[in-house]
């Protein structure tokens, strides 16, 4: 898809040869998915154990070390995503991929906290390059194929004719519809790529453990490099096809603003900072409480598999749940709240893997859902900020997230997050429960 002749509107190029053009380019952005969701499948969940184990961090340095990762992703999505509306995708993409091979590689060379915490901060960076960029490209060719709708408004034009005569919107209606599904299906391969990869990774990863953790670093990074080698390719096969707009478009936009655009959905976004946040405790925090309750480093690298299959089936029925966006989120949250409490109480192996199962559904439900709803009617100029924006709520709740657990389970208890987690939880769920009841959106299917 060529963004700089379409933005022309002479319309040239098939729709077929977009498609085709465009399912090389997804292709490739799975595979890169798939390479990076192992290379930190087999190294992630061991980061908290190294730290406790061979660097003595107490759980507030444990938490302070998961900050510094997530940390990035509270403000640099943003800039990325302006950046990605006004430079090729593919090359921030590739940085991202080459800035995540060397921060895993530099692990073997940590020797405290302080150096943990910003080789950590540095693969944040990359990630906060890596996904916005793969999900802007992502967002766009799903949409593409979902509906034939001029990309400079994307959706919006069904919105506008959902006229009370019912004549021309079903049509309409259907595409923004079809161009929904298509995004959240595209989205929901991609995130099943990275999860295929998180979830042979824990078991790559407790295979090479008896070799060292300088070791498993140094091959976790060496996973990196087919995706490297991928969005290389995607430069290079179709970096015509990821340019931008002229400056000129770009900054005439449509006379909207990323915030107009998420005005009134300020529970939504709560939804999603609670979702990262306890994303963010069980990759960074979890694994160190699960070894301080008797779980050794296999067994946690079994969980997690465990977690990935959970994530995995998910995923592949994720458009029953695309269609009922509202209850799915209500649905994921319960579960995560659920998973919580449960491993508050009863911190064992069984009950462990019983909460991982819960939590792998509500991640996977989660991500691909949030994101539509948040790039839906936004037009294609603006497409990069918005998911920067996106990203930067969910990098929010990721910093936040360890490092309020950290503290706590040092002040408190090991366990203690957990319960504050549930009762974020139970505050929460009714009170989008009510904002969408209020909003009549509670059982619209999309």
């Amino acid at each position: 898809m060529d963004y700089g002749r379409r933005g022309g509107g002479d319309g040239s190029g098939s729709r077929s040869d977009r498609g085709g053009n465009g399912g090389g380019m997804l292709l490739l952005l799975y595979t890169s998915a798939l390479s990076m969701g192992i290379a930190y499948g087999a190294h992630v969940p061991s980061v908290p154990v190294f730290a406790r184990e061979v660097l003595n961090a107490t759980y507030t340095e444990v938490g302070m070390v998961g900050m510094a990762n997530y940390l990035p992703y509270a403000f640099f999505p943003l800039i990325v995503g302006l950046l990605l509306d006004r430079l090729n995708k593919g090359g921030i993409l590739v940085a991202g991929v080459g800035m995540a091979l060397a921060s895993i590689a530099m692990l073997s060379m940590t020797r405290n906290v302080l150096d943990l915490a910003l080789i950590r901060a540095f693969s944040g960076v990359a990630h906060a390059l890596f996904w916005p960029a793969a999900e802007a490209m992502i967002s766009m060719k799903g949409y593409e194929h979902g509906d034939g709708n001029d990309s400079n408004h994307r959706g919006s034009s069904s919105s506008r004719s959902g006229s009370s005569d019912g004549r021309g919107g079903d049509s309409s209606s259907s595409s923004s519809s079809s161009g929904s599904i298509g995004t959240v299906r595209s989205i929901s391969r991609f995130t099943m790529a990275w999860v295929v990869g998180y979830m042979v990774g824990p078991l790559i990863g407790s295979s090479l453990f008896h070799l060292g953790y300088i070791q498993l670093f140094i091959y976790s990074s060496a996973m990196v490099i087919p995706a490297l080698v991928c969005s290389i390719m995607l430069v290079s096969r179709y970096g015509h096809s990821m340019n931008v707009r002229s400056r000129k478009e770009v900054g005439k936009g449509t006379g909207l603003t990323i915030f107009s655009m998420v005005k009134g959905r300020v529970m939504l976004i709560a939804m999603i900072t609670y979702y990262s946040a306890s994303f963010a405790v069980l990759l960074s925090i979890v694994p160190s409480y699960m070894k301080d309750n008797g779980v050794d480093e296999h067994l946690i690298g079994m969980l997690f598999f465990i977690f990935g299959v959970a994530r995995l089936l998910t995923l592949f029925s994720i458009q029953i749940f695309a269609r009922y966006e509202h209850i799915s989120i209500l649905i994921a949250s319960g579960a995560i709240a659920s998973s919580m409490l449960i491993m508050h109480a009863t911190p064992t192996p069984y009950h462990f893997g019983v909460a991982l199962l819960a939590l792998g559904f509500a991640f996977s439900i989660y991500f691909p859902i949030t994101l539509t709803m948040l790039t839906r009617n936004v037009p294609s100029v603006m497409i990069g900020s918005m998911v920067g924006l996106y990203e930067t709520i969910f990098g929010v709740g990721w910093a936040l997230g360890p490092l309020a657990s950290g503290i706590v389970a040092d002040a408190l208890s090991i366990d203690a997050p957990y319960l504050a987690l549930f009762i974020v939880g139970m505050v929460i769920i009714p009170l989008y429960l009510m904002r969408s009841l209020r909003d009549g959106t509670i059982a619209t299917s999309k």
